[in-house]
C-alpha cells in the first residue's frame, strides 16, 4: 500500500498567534496613525518617529555584535522604535533623538537583556531617559489648579483653545448625541470629539485616540493582545478620577472628568502597547489582575486628571518595578499548588 507523505516547513501548529506574527500585527495596528500623520502633513513627527525606528534598530544590531549573537529582534525593534517615536514631541531634536533612543535601548538590552528577558519596558525606560534629556522639548501639564477649581478644567482646556477644537466638532457631537447616544441616556458635551480624533498634541501617541481604540479591537479580536489588564488599567484609574481628582481643589468628590483623562497623556495608547509587554507582566489570571489595578492606581499618581506628558509612561516603569515582586508570589503559590497536587496523587496510588 502506498503511503502519501508530505514534508511541511512548520510541521507545528500555533494555539496562540505567535510572537513574530503577533509584532507584525501590532506594527500593522500602528500603521494607520502614522499614514494620518501624512495626510495632515506632519512630516516633522513623522522625522522623528523614523529616526527612532532607526535607532532602535541600530542598537539591536550593535547590542548582537559586542554580544556576539545572532539576533532574531529586529522585528521587535522596530516596533520599539515605533513606540518610542510615538511617545516623543515633534519638536525633539532628530539627531539628538537617535543618540538618545540609540545609547539608551543599547544599555538596556545590554543590562537586562532583550526581548521578553528585561524586567523594565525597553521603550519606556527610553522615553524617560528622553524626558530627561530633553525635557524642554516636551509640553507641559495643560491643566492648571485655576482649571481644576473651577470644577470643569476640559471647557477651560476648550474655551482657551489650549486644545484647539476640530472644524467639525459640534456637527460630529450634536450627530452622536441626537442619533446615538441619546438612546443610552448619555450626552457628550461639545469638544470632547476632538479628544478622540486629533487633539493637535506634540506628542503623535496622544492625538488619535479613536484609532488607538479600533486597533485594540483589532487586535483583541485576533487574541493578540489580553484585555485584562489595559481593562483593569483603565477602570481603576478612571474610577479614582471620577472620585477624588476635584477634591483637593474644589472639595467635590465623585465630579472628575473620566474622558478628559482617558484621552490624554496617552492613557489609551499606553494601555494597549506598552502596558502588557512581553517579559514585563504576571502569567497567573490573579497577578495580572493585581498588576493592573496597582498600573490605574500609579497612573492617577503620575498622570492625576490628565494632560501629563510623561505621567503614562512613568505609570508602566513604576508597575513594571512591582511585577518581579508578584511574580515571586505566583511562583511560590504554583510550587505549593504542585507539591499538594502530587502529596494528593500519590495518596490516592497507596
Amino acid at each position: 500500500m502506498k503511503i502519501n507523505t508530505k514534508l511541511r516547513f512548520s510541521p507545528f501548529i500555533h494555539v496562540a498567534p505567535s510572537l513574530p506574527c503577533t509584532i507584525v500585527v501590532l506594527i500593522i495596528a500602528i500603521l494607520p496613525q502614522l499614514i494620518l500623520l501624512g495626510i495632515y502633513k506632519d512630516f516633522k513627527a513623522l522625522i522623528v518617529i523614523a529616526t527612532a525606528v532607526f535607532a532602535s534598530v541600530s542598537a539591536e544590531i550593535v547590542d548582537s555584535f559586542v554580544q556576539k549573537k545572532i539576533t532574531v529582534g529586529f522585528v521587535s525593534a522596530v516596533l520599539e522604535g515605533l513606540i518610542i517615536g510615538m511617545f516623543l514631541p515633534e519638536v525633539y531634536p532628530p539627531v539628538l533623538v537617535f543618540f538618545v533612543v540609540a545609547f539608551s535601548l543599547f544599555v538596556v538590552k545590554y543590562c537586562f537583556g532583550g526581548l521578553a528577558s528585561s524586567w523594565a519596558n525597553p521603550a519606556a525606560c527610553t522615553i524617560i531617559i528622553a524626558w530627561f534629556a530633553g525635557s524642554l522639548f516636551f509640553p507641559d501639564f495643560l491643566l492648571s489648579a485655576e482649571m481644576l477649581e473651577s470644577g470643569n478644567p476640559a471647557s477651560f482646556l476648550f474655551s482657551s483653545n489650549t486644545i484647539p477644537l476640530n472644524e467639525k466638532s459640534n456637527i460630529v457631537s450634536n450627530f452622536l448625541n441626537s442619533h446615538i447616544l441619546s438612546h443610552f441616556g448619555f450626552v457628550l458635551p461639545e469638544g470632547y470629539t476632538t479628544l478622540f480624533w486629533d487633539n493637535h498634541s506634540l506628542i503623535p501617541a496622544f492625538r488619535f485616540n479613536l484609532l488607538t481604540l479600533i486597533a485594540s479591537i483589532f487586535l483583541a479580536s485576533l487574541s493578540m493582545i489580553d484585555m485584562l489588564i489595559p481593562v483593569c488599567y483603565f477602570t481603576v484609574y478612571a474610577v479614582l478620577v471620577r472620585i477624588f481628582s476635584l477634591q483637593p481643589f474644589t472639595g467635590i468628590t465623585g465630579q472628575g472628568d473620566i474622558l478628559l483623562a482617558l484621552l490624554t497623556s496617552g492613557t489609551l495608547f499606553c494601555g494597549f502597547f506598552m502596558l502588557s509587554w512581553y517579559g514585563t507582566t504576571p502569567m497567573s489570571v490573579p497577578g495580572k489582575i493585581i498588576y493592573g489595578i496597582l498600573a490605574g492606581f500609579f497612573a492617577f499618581v503620575t498622570s492625576g486628571a490628565g494632560t501629563s506628558p510623561t505621567g503614562a509612561v512613568f505609570t508602566v516603569l513604576l508597575v513594571n518595578t512591582v511585577s518581579p515582586i508578584i511574580q515571586l508570589f505566583e511562583d511560590k503559590c504554583y510550587n505549593i499548588y504542585k507539591s499538594l497536587t502530587l502529596k494528593t496523587r500519590l495518596e490516592h496510588e497507596r
